[in-house]
């Protein structure tokens, strides 16, 4: 194991929903990489109560460094085929996560993540930021349509499953037939955040 080989490194295992967990605990550099849009399968409506807490573990003089992926729903038009296949098979999980009673991803967008630092004027400051084109492979879909297989399945309703799953094999389908091997859909985006030195 490479953690193993080096001293001075530690893995902390906890739940960031526990108060408790590394609290009072800071770091020069801390890096949220597409956290923020998994919050919402372990943390209900807390993107913003990790936000700061991310905040909070940045040293005086520090950054924070997030990557995150912009919704789909943003930036992308049913109008051009492939955009709506994308769109469509997100919407399909999704979906079926709620109907299955189950909590799904929520991707967090890059103007919420500025609003936020917005909130601690004087104490936090956006440094830099950038769009990256995201680049979707057939296998990428085919793992979104996995999870919404797996969710569809949980449904109780017999007819309501059944037609979710057999929407769900007919969007694998289209992927089959019209995806290229790579194609430029979407965007992700970076953030760097640095932390004044006289905030607490």
């Amino acid at each position: 194991n490479a953690v193993e080989s080096l001293s001075s490194v530690a893995v902390e295992a906890g739940n960031w929903r526990d108060p408790a967990f590394l609290a009072g605990r800071q770091y020069d550099v801390v890096v949220a990489d597409y956290l923020l849009g998994a919050v919402e399968m372990h943390w209900p409506h807390g993107a913003d109560g990790m936000f700061d807490r991310l905040l909070s573990a940045t040293k005086p003089g520090g950054y924070l460094l997030i990557a995150g992926l912009e919704p789909y729903e943003l930036i992308l038009d049913r109008n051009d085929a492939k955009e709506r296949l994308v769109l469509d098979i997100e919407s399909i999980g999704e979906s079926a996560a709620y109907v299955a009673g189950e909590s799904t991803y929520r991707e967090i967008p890059r103007e919420w993540v500025q609003r936020q630092v917005q909130r601690f004027s004087g104490e936090y400051e956006v440094v830099a930021a950038r769009d990256f084109a995201m680049k979707l492979t057939a296998r990428s879909l085919k793992s979104q349509t996995s999870y919404a297989n797996d969710v569809g399945k949980k449904i109780q309703d017999e007819q309501l499953r059944n037609a979710f799953l057999d929407r769900i094999t007919a969007l694998e389908r289209e992927v089959d037939k019209t995806w290229g091997r790579v194609e430029t859909v979407g965007q992700n985006y970076g953030i760097i955040i640095k932390k004044s030195k006289t905030a607490i």
